[in-house]
């Protein structure tokens, strides 16, 4: 296989740091801090090493500590499906070498964002994405799984769909999260129906569930008297307010 992809492989760190001025890191992430640890005895300040693997962003900034005494780091996050993009899959770049990395790939086709930030950003906002996209989609089937009991899931989804595309974006998400956190007692109880609902139909509820114990965290934290019932215009007010009510 690495004949055919005209790559030649080579027996030691040794060798491969001689002969490279970049190197990356593509392994599995338990392997990230330990193949770190290893090449560092061959690292010299010319080198550019990339850390492309999923990890946390507490341990990207390890790896980080790891290599920039001897030369640049990246952090690199892969932000969609590689088997669909190949080479252009959109990737996130921050550290010390990310300058570096994104003016040498670019030419080559990557479609590389930029992160004027530390290591471990890029792959904090990788993380965090996470919990949106794959909440997102397990939350789809747990929502459609009921809705096709009743033959009503493409019209649940065009409701959806009216909601998600009734504004640009960020307003979108202002007026969800900012009706959310007022409302948020109020909607804890309609989830008992829902969950109720879903036992009754024999469809797995985990993520009503997990959706009504989020609610009655918001409660806990007293938003509602907080922002005096008003929802806030700008969910950038609400980490403050959690950080007061806490």
């Amino acid at each position: 296989r690495a004949s055919e992809a005209h790559v030649r492989l080579v027996p030691t760190h040794q060798e491969l740091f001689d002969k490279s001025g970049m190197v990356i890191s593509a392994v599995s992430a338990d392997m990230a801090v330990s193949l770190a640890e290893a090449s560092t005895p061959f690292l010299k300040k010319n080198h550019i090493y990339v850390d492309i693997n999923a990890t946390s962003p507490m341990t990207k900034e390890k790896i980080d500590a790891i290599i920039r005494p001897n030369a640049s780091f990246v952090d690199c996050a892969v932000m969609g499906p590689v088997p669909t993009y190949k080479h252009k899959v959109p990737v996130s770049v921050s550290g010390s070498g990310a300058k570096a990395f994104t003016a040498i790939m670019s030419a080559y086709g990557m479609n590389i964002t930029f992160m004027d930030a530390p290591a471990g950003s890029a792959s904090a906002s990788k993380m965090f994405r996470s919990i949106f996209m794959k909440g997102f989609v397990v939350l789809l089937l747990e929502m459609l799984t009921a809705a096709h009991k009743y033959h009503v899931e493409d019209d649940v989804l065009m409701s959806v769909k009216e909601t998600l595309t009734a504004g640009p974006l960020l307003e979108v998400v202002n007026g969800l999260i900012g009706r959310g956190v007022i409302h948020s007692e109020r909607r804890a109880h309609e989830m008992d129906e829902v969950i109720a609902t879903l036992e009754a139909l024999n469809v797995d509820g985990t993520m009503s569930k997990a959706t009504k114990a989020k609610l009655r965290w918001c409660t806990q934290l007293g938003l509602k008297a907080h922002f005096k019932g008003v929802p806030p215009k700008d969910y950038h007010e609400i980490f403050k307010a959690i950080a007061e009510t806490r």
